[in-house]
């Protein structure tokens, strides 16, 4: 499916993030910021999403740690980081934004998304997606 076609598809289910396998549509979430991405690796496990594409809303360095995590072979953005796209490119991951931007700010423009700030020092997959599954936590109880 070209670009345009899951970009729009996204847009028009109100989805943030849409995963496929082999063309079909296994997991979509309306979720905001990185909790889909959690989603997904629950419902589905790592197994399931690997050499998946994924069509993302939005991403910045923790939504790209976590597709790390699960590696996907592609990754369509409505926006990505320069940041997240070169991490993402670096593992060999496809990637193809609509746009670019510097950072991933909160609704405000002011500061930067907690799990952006909370990610900055983790380089790591597995050590990104334990720190993000923790502070989720820490959200709930």
């Amino acid at each position: 499916m070209p670009m345009n076609n899951y970009l729009s598809k996204l847009d028009k289910t109100g989805n943030a993030l849409m995963v496929y396998m082999n063309g079909k549509l296994i997991f979509s979430s309306s979720s905001k910021g990185v909790k889909p991405h959690l989603e997904a690796i629950e419902k589905l496990g790592i197994g399931k999403l690997e050499k998946a594409v994924m069509v993302d809303k939005i991403v910045g360095r923790a939504a790209a740690l976590l597709m790390l995590y699960s590696k996907p072979s592609e990754v369509y953005a409505g926006v990505i980081t320069f940041t997240a796209k070169e991490m993402l490119e670096a593992e060999g991951i496809k990637v193809y934004p609509a746009e670019i931007v510097d950072a991933v700010k909160q609704v405000d423009g002011h500061i930067y998304c907690p799990f952006e700030s909370m990610v900055q020092g983790i380089s790591d997959p597995v050590d990104a997606y334990n720190a993000i599954v923790e502070k989720m936590r820490s959200f709930s109880s």
